[in-house]
């Protein structure tokens, strides 16, 4: 109302003399009629940039990339997916659909197993804010489990890196076969006639805010899960029972990035599966840097590391090392895109060769901040 008065106050528009001649207007009123259009324009821009904001904390940006480890044995048991150090705000819902694209060529030299196939996963969520600290969410995934068709594209892809697998050309292209030899000293196989899709184990999460964060104080967070056994052992999508994840997540915005780091540690129900026995223990640790191109693009890079699966079975030993480069984009105030690629690290026996991830978070009904 101050510009709208500024601009049409009869003192500063143009006026009628006596005589009916115009009088031109001031000078001062010209300025004034500037000032106003700039002040409006620098209003209409700042409202523009500030309907993006996805965050309602500074040391919370778009957030990290929600892809938890693609490790063969870690997709079957409970680990955590990196989530925003944020709950849900109360009263409101987040949908999400998260496709997983990954390419498994794992081969124990000693011939204890080989893992050569293909995976392609949806995983649906939704979490609701209970209160201003609470939020609980709930998770189903499915997948197809087969040959696939990215072998030939990994072959030449290596071959113009100059770092071709031998291996992997004895075996034949795009075929599904997946072979242990348990310690139990039985043979477990499923090949190409076992291929399809299946639901695998649900999740469900409950998260507390300690802190909310600012530009200078980090955002911290903790979180139980369970895993919900719905998914069949016999078609290696599940390995039973009811599994207890505890973590902590921060955040802290430092200039331009946001830094992210979330340690959890996981409990199990089964300590075997396949013939192989598991540690009933695991944690995972995540790091990840998030650069602020602008407000509605991130790019970000985060490494996890997990901690071994089996007990003494060859690289399934070994902790997995996944590395992740992928962006965010806000499509609308309400939508979230997010797509990243990930490469193993490190042990090659134990994780995927390649994955792809894309992933939509919907808030319907989101306030207005």
């Amino acid at each position: 109302m101050a510009i709208i008065r500024a601009v049409f106050s009869p003192t500063d528009r143009d006026s009628v003399s006596p005589a009916g001649a115009p009088v031109r207007r001031r000078p001062a009123a010209r300025r004034r009629v500037r000032v106003a259009a700039v002040a409006a324009l620098a209003a209409a821009m700042a409202s523009a940039q500030g309907d993006p904001d996805w965050s309602r904390s500074p040391a919370v940006g778009l957030g990290p990339l929600l892809l938890r480890s693609q490790s063969p044995l870690n997709v079957l048991r409970l680990t955590p997916t990196p989530l925003p150090a944020l709950t849900v705000e109360r009263g409101e819902w987040n949908i999400g659909a998260l496709l997983n694209w990954d390419n498994y060529f794992d081969v124990d030299p000693r011939g204890a197993y080989i893992i050569d196939a293909e995976s392609f996963g949806v995983t649906m969520g939704a979490a609701y804010g209970l209160s201003d600290r609470f939020d609980v969410s709930l998770g189903l995934p499915v997948s197809y489990r087969g040959g696939g068709i990215l072998d030939r594209f990994i072959e030449s892809f290596e071959g113009l890196l100059g770092v071709e697998n031998g291996v992997r050309k004895r075996y034949p292209r795009d075929q599904f076969l997946i072979l242990f030899h348990g310690e139990d000293g039985r043979t477990y196989q499923r090949t190409g006639a076992a291929s399809g899709w299946g639901i695998e184990d649900g999740t469900a999460t409950v998260r507390y805010q300690v802190s909310e964060g600012s530009a200078s104080r980090p955002a911290l967070l903790v979180g139980l899960g369970l895993k919900i056994p719905l998914g069949r052992q016999d078609s290696l999508r599940s390995t039973g029972g009811v599994d207890v994840l505890l973590g902590a997540s921060a955040a802290q915005r430092a200039g331009r990035f946001n830094l992210y780091a979330t340690l959890s540690g996981m409990r199990y129900a089964n300590d075997g599966f396949l013939g192989v026995q598991l540690r009933r223990f695991q944690w995972s640790a995540l790091g990840a840097v998030e650069f602020r191109k602008s407000e509605r693009t991130s790019y970000l890079l985060q490494a996890l590391v997990t901690s071994p699966a089996a007990v003494r079975y060859h690289d399934f030993a070994k902790s997995t090392y996944e590395v992740t480069l992928g962006f965010k984009r806000l499509l609308s105030r309400k939508l979230l895109l997010e797509a990243s690629l990930l490469e193993n690290l490190f042990v090659f026996d134990n994780s995927p060769d390649v994955g792809f991830h894309v992933g939509l978070v919907w808030c319907p009904n989101r306030a207005t901040r």
